[in-house]
C-alpha cells in the first residue's frame, strides 16, 4: 500500500540496464501512472512487459551503493 508522503526515483531503463536519473518524485506526481514500480522484481516485470522506458521506484527498494541493475541477467543452472 502507499503511504502518504512516499518518495519515488526516476529510473532509466535502456537495453534491459537500469539507472538512476537523480531525479525524485513525489506520489502525487506519479499518481494514475502506469511506470509505478514499489520493488526491484516488480520493476523487472514491467521492463520484461512494456520495454526500455522511464519508471518510478520506491526511493527504498533501489539497493545501496548500486549505480546500475542489469534486468534482464539470465539464470545459470546448477546442475
Amino acid at each position: 500500500m502507499l503511504q502518504t508522503h512516499q518518495q519515488f526515483v526516476e529510473i532509466r531503463v535502456f537495453e534491459g540496464i537500469a539507472e538512476r536519473t537523480g531525479n525524485t518524485v513525489d506520489r502525487d506526481t506519479v499518481r494514475g501512472s502506469k511506470a509505478v514500480c514499489q520493488s526491484v522484481s516488480e520493476l523487472t516485470r514491467k521492463v520484461r512487459t512494456r520495454g526500455d522506458g522511464y519508471f518510478y521506484l520506491a526511493s527504498d527498494a533501489w539497493p545501496e551503493n548500486t549505480t546500475s541493475i542489469d534486468l534482464t541477467a539470465k539464470w545459470t543452472p546448477m546442475s
